[in-house]
């Protein structure tokens, strides 16, 4: 009897999922995979179309690639979810039900959620605001600059740090770095709190090495044209580059399928949605309690980064095709992810995190050097060629 598999989303979980159950079960088996957008683009690129690096260019790719491979993709946007009923309504009217369901639909932005954020600031968190960024940092001739992250929890931890050290690269490039000030402005207490005080130390050592200030535990009340507005103070700027807020994705809430705390909670080895049978959710829209602790009273989560949406999907792929086939059930997501953090200079380092770890999570890195930076160029060419099938 066939079966099917829906998966909501196509970003690096869904298409490492619809990949990895392709090649573990049976064609009888129907692998869907549900997108609106036809293309998909490396999110750890978008700094680099901010700052006009030719890595960037030609860096989206149509997910239809994937139906050579015999995975059903369809475009259109997901209008509901009934996870009790693993039924899907699309915005064409079409209802679709699986044997089995994993929910990959990511975060959207809410620039909204801050009084006068969205009028006043540039983002490179999307397409568009870092086209748009791009030609402000061309034009670009001194001043103050501030990066600003609200909100917790955002996708990529490291990119607020990486794009000021990028920005500074290009500004001292354009030879305007002597007349500009740059400073991180964060509601966080350390650089990516999550992989630990050594590895946040040693990101606020790089920043200062390149003369950019790191100012913590900033909780932003509004934004005006000129400053940003906290609860202890204010930072004014020229430019105001943001991390946007993150939000579940409406048909998420609509569904009900949201914790308290705004995100879809799983459990941390299986992925699947408590009282729901054969329902899972991977990457940015979940909220993964961790196991371990830096300080007894600040409970931490999975990081949303691509590389632990690959992970999950891999996992989840492994207990699907093991319910499908009669296997025994495997040991579940390990919490390990990797990222690389680009310092400038065709330098970068590369963290490798383990979040399950106890007492606390574990990221080891080394210094900043060239062979790195081109390990993530490589990593990007043969993510796209392994899950895509296109050269790059």
């Amino acid at each position: 009897m066939a079966t099917r598999t829906l998966i909501l989303g196509g970003g690096f979980g869904g298409i490492t999922l619809a990949n990895s159950l392709r090649a573990a079960l049976p064609k009888t088996h129907q692998v869907v995979l549900v997108d609106q957008s036809p293309t998909f683009r490396i999110g750890a690129t978008k700094t680099w179309l901010s700052i006009d690096h030719p890595g960037a260019k030609g860096m989206e790719y149509r997910r239809d690639n994937l139906k050579k491979r015999g995975i059903i993709v369809i475009e259109q946007k997901i209008t509901a979810i009934d996870a009790k009923t693993r039924r899907v309504t699309l915005a064409n009217g079409e209802s679709l039900v699986g044997d089995h369901m994993v929910i990959a639909l990511g975060a959207d932005f809410a620039m909204g959620s801050i009084p006068g954020l969205a009028e006043n600031a540039h983002t490179f968190y999307s397409v568009e605001g870092a086209l748009k960024l791009r030609e402000k940092l061309k034009a670009f001739e001194g001043g103050q600059i501030v990066i600003l992250v609200p909100k917790l929890p955002f996708k990529c931890p490291p990119a607020p740090y990486e794009a000021a050290m990028l920005f500074k690269d290009f500004l001292e490039r354009r030879r305007v770095w002597s007349q500009t000030e740059l400073g991180v402005w964060t509601v966080e207490g350390l650089p990516m709190g999550t992989a630990g005080p050594e590895m946040g130390n040693f990101v606020k050592t790089l920043l200062s090495n390149d003369g950019i200030t790191f100012n913590p535990l900033k909780k932003t009340v509004r934004v005006e044209t000129d400053r940003v507005v906290f609860e202890d103070g204010e930072a004014r700027f020229d430019l105001l580059i943001a991390v946007p807020p993150h939000v579940a994705p409406s048909v998420v809430k609509e569904a009900g399928l949201l914790a308290p705390n705004g995100w879809i909670s799983v459990d941390p080895l299986t992925l699947g949605l408590t009282g729901h049978k054969n329902v899972y959710a991977i990457g940015d829209v979940t909220a993964i309690p961790l196991p371990g602790r830096f300080r007894a009273d600040v409970p931490l989560s999975m990081p949303k980064a691509g590389t632990a949406a690959e992970g999950q999907a891999k996992a989840v792929a492994e207990r699907i095709a093991a319910n499908i086939l009669g296997l025994p059930q495997p040991l579940g997501f390990n919490g390990n992810a990797f990222c690389y953090l680009e310092t400038g200079d065709m330098h970068a380092v590369r963290g490798d995190g383990h979040f399950y770890a106890m007492p606390s999570p574990i990221m080891t890195h080394i210094q900043p050097d060239m062979q790195q930076y081109e390990a993530k160029k490589a990593w990007v060419r043969n993510w796209i060629w392994e899950s895509l099938g296109i050269r790059t």
